[in-house]
């Protein structure tokens, strides 16, 4: 068990165990054969990602740019994901 994400998907490369990690963390691994799902019927919770900055009146072009390129690069990274963007404050 670690708190590193980083550090527990290097010891499960290295074969040190199971991981249990976010689909978008995994999936090149996942893609290339060195690592491969081992409880394929098992789901696990939904990870919530925020993408925090200044309110302001009105979201400017840039920003909504922004959060529609992070919004369709994860779920290109996870296909059928349930991804949503808003700017509720």
């Amino acid at each position: 068990m670690t708190n590193d994400g980083y550090v527990g998907v290097q010891w499960a490369l290295d074969g040190h165990g199971v991981l249990m990690r976010a689909q978008w963390d995994v999936a090149r691994y996942m893609r290339s054969g060195r690592l491969i799902q081992v409880l394929p019927n098992f789901n696990t919770p939904n990870a919530d990602i925020y993408a925090v900055y200044r309110e302001q009146p009105h979201t400017t072009a840039r920003m909504t740019l922004l959060l529609n390129f992070l919004s369709r690069s994860f779920d290109n990274l996870n296909p059928g994901s349930n991804i949503t963007v808003s700017a509720d404050w």
